[in-house]
């Protein structure tokens, strides 16, 4: 007898259980979990203490979370919202576990750089304008991808135009002729062409042993073809044979 009261109150616990994970559904089957958006950057020392003292795994750690923040509640979410200050603070505190790596200054340039929303794209700028000054091999790249999307996704001219002075002043022979003509050609870009050719012009003087020929050239016709006037090109000398 005791034996089957118990056997029924197991059959009745489960009908219970069964009723109330039932109920439960039917009040949260259109329920879609909420995203709460990038949370402010934790520190150096709690990302660390977080895996045990481990810089690198903890550098690593915080990139993957970085990359799937949009997608934390099994949506996906669009960059445009996402908070780019918060952002910006997981770059820099990302850059203070490893200044070496490459893993998030190219999240931050090619991923989150691709903001639907351009006027939020400022800490990402200054992110890659801080990476793209370290002496590492390539580095440099970051800084380029700053003016890039300060001059064609934020159209910022001005910005553009400092970005592209401090790339040039990074340049070292060997590397690529466009870090030097970035800054003639956003001054070209902006209207200021007088300055833009005595920029190009000063940069031939100072590096035409050191760049390649094709970039000289290259240079040349920017001088001849954009910059100047067909007047002011019949009249220069160093435009006699450029076409």
């Amino acid at each position: 007898m005791q034996g089957n009261q118990r056997e029924i109150g197991g059959y009745i616990a489960l009908g219970i259980g069964i009723i109330l994970n039932i109920a439960v559904w039917m009040y949260t089957r259109d329920k879609l979990p909420v995203w709460a958006n990038v949370p402010p950057a934790p520190s150096v020392t709690a990302v660390m203490g977080s895996f045990l003292g481990d810089r690198e795994l903890a550098y690593r750690g915080a990139a993957i979370t970085m990359q799937a923040f949009g997608n934390q509640t099994g949506q996906v979410q669009a960059l445009k919202d996402y908070n780019y200050e918060n952002l910006g603070g997981w770059f820099f505190m990302a850059d203070g576990l490893n200044k070496k790596s490459n893993y998030v200054p190219t999240l931050a340039a090619y991923y989150f750089g691709g903001s639907q929303d351009p006027s939020k794209l400022m800490p990402v700028i200054t992110y890659l304008r801080q990476v793209g000054t370290y002496p590492e091999e390539d580095k440099w790249r970051f800084l380029g991808q700053a003016v890039y999307l300060a001059r064609h996704r934020m159209e910022n001219m001005e910005l553009a135009a400092q970005l592209a002075d401090e790339l040039a002043a990074v340049y070292k022979p060997g590397m690529p002729g466009w870090i030097l003509q970035m800054k003639s050609i956003i001054r070209s870009d902006m209207g200021q062409k007088e300055m833009a050719y005595s920029l190009m012009l000063e940069t031939l003087k100072a590096e035409q042993d050191t760049l390649d020929p094709i970039e000289v050239n290259y240079m040349l016709d920017y001088i001849c073809n954009r910059i100047l006037t067909p007047q002011e090109k019949r009249l220069d000398p160093i435009c006699h044979e450029v076409k």
